[in-house]
């Protein structure tokens, strides 16, 4: 007689749901809720490098861990960068339930240090990356992490996606926040230079797992240290912006020197770096 296994069979993965009227909504509130708390969102890209991206080729951008701020400024560099794309983004599964709204704009359950987390995470993520036009934004580090800290080790079911989508182009982002002159402080991005795979074409994609991993490793920590390079050097003309600077009067002792200047017949500008 044969025996039923006692294990409950496993459900088949679905696409998580990216509904575009409300993903749209959520980037309108989200670049307003930036602009008043950041003085500017600066980005680093190479445009002719995103150019080369085959539009309907999966896009996964691997980013550093740095804040809690991360899927927003993801999903304005999506909409910047990547607007033909649609967005999707693992997060902590109980973190989800807290903000079940996010179920709805790309975001789905991640559970985190256990086998069949790590199976379900790749089981729907290899359903998004099976899906034209997809861009799924994922820090595999897996916690926060500070900006100058390259120690910890990626999580394996980045490098494992290699092996379950024929086609896919890696994209490193870099992320930190931090002060310059005034007193918001900004976002600052990276987008460093894109990593094909295709099992058809290119033979980098006969590289195995470990070796996947120490690649991608190599490549986001070097997008990590170019940046900070330009963040310590304060390099301002070397940033587009997502959001612009946007100088903030500063209470009365603003309003004092907005009347001083007008009295000298000059243009006020609050910002702490110009000139009186």
């Amino acid at each position: 007689m044969n025996r039923k296994s006692s294990k409950a069979p496993r459900s088949q993965p679905v696409l998580p749901a990216s509904k575009k009227w409300l993903v749209d909504g959520f980037l309108y509130f989200s670049s307003r809720m930036v602009a008043k708390q950041f003085q500017s969102f600066a980005i680093q890209v190479n445009g002719a490098e995103l150019d080369r991206i085959p539009p309907t080729t999966p896009v996964v951008v691997f980013a550093n861990h740095a804040s809690w701020w991360d899927p927003i400024s993801a999903s304005l560099i999506r909409q910047k960068y990547f607007s033909n794309r649609i967005f999707y983004a693992p997060i902590d599964a109980d973190a989800l339930k807290n903000y079940r709204i996010m179920a709805e704009l790309g975001f789905y359950g991640l559970k985190l240090n256990t086998i069949r987390g790590a199976a379900d995470f790749l089981a729907t993520t290899q359903v998004i990356l099976q899906t034209p036009n997809s861009a799924l934004f994922i820090t595999p580090e897996g916690k926060f992490t500070d900006v100058r800290d390259h120690s910890p080790e990626l999580m394996p079911g980045l490098s494992h996606l290699v092996s379950k989508v024929p086609e896919i182009v890696f994209v490193p982002l870099a992320l930190e926040y931090g002060f310059w002159d005034e007193s918001r402080p900004q976002i600052f991005a990276k987008l460093g230079d894109a990593i094909h795979c295709d099992h058809r074409k290119h033979a980098e994609t006969e590289l195995n797992k470990s070796q996947w991993n120490e690649l991608l490793t190599q490549r986001l920590r070097q997008t990590q240290t170019e940046l900070a390079s330009s963040v310590i050097q304060r390099e301002g003309s070397a940033f587009q912006y997502v959001i612009a600077s946007r100088p903030k009067r500063l209470g009365w002792y603003d309003y004092f020197r907005s009347w001083r200047a007008f009295l000298r017949g000059h243009k006020f500008d609050p910002r702490h770096s110009a000139q009186s």
